[in-house]
């Protein structure tokens, strides 16, 4: 009987946590880019370049226009499939994307500042029931490799091929 009792209790908490006091987690990296915003946003824009920027990335599937509400593809270095929704967008300055773990929701946010130099903020955060298992599919360590992807990021940026112009 105890374990039943215990068995319902977990299951009530699982689905009357309000959300206010789901966890969040958030991780925040800005880099400077010697670039113009133009090309700088058409790179971010250009998802068949993530590959040569993100090394986590293996091929990123996406209608022609991006757009708010759009579904991606995205297939990670593990060979997992992600459903990566264009959550908002704010043309030249920024987007949101957002994709579902099994217990909460993970939004990608890059966005351009509008002064010089030239900054690209990445604002990643992990709204849900359960901290480790951010942990467990993202890894602990998760702020470095934001660190590493902007850089990568900056450098594709510097080479010729990476100005989109």
């Amino acid at each position: 009987m105890k374990k039943y009792a215990f068995i319902l209790f977990v299951m009530l908490s699982f689905f009357t946590i309000p959300e206010g006091v789901a966890q969040k987690k958030q991780f925040t990296h800005t880099i400077v880019i010697n670039d113009t915003p133009e090309n700088v946003w058409n790179a971010l824009m250009d998802y068949s370049s993530f590959k040569m920027w993100d090394s986590n990335i293996v091929d990123v599937r996406c209608p022609d226009e991006l757009k708010k509400k759009e579904n991606c593809q995205v297939i990670v270095e593990s060979g997992q499939i992600y459903d990566v929704e264009i959550f908002e967008i704010v043309e030249n300055e920024s987007y949101t994307l957002r994709y579902d773990l099994p217990t909460g929701t993970l939004y990608i946010q890059r966005k351009l500042s509008s002064k010089t130099p030239l900054e690209l903020t990445e604002t990643v955060w992990y709204r849900g029931v359960s901290q480790k298992t951010f942990e467990r599919y993202k890894g602990e360590n998760y702020e470095e490799s934001i660190k590493q992807k902007l850089e990568g990021f900056k450098n594709y940026m510097e080479k010729d091929n990476g100005n989109v112009k």
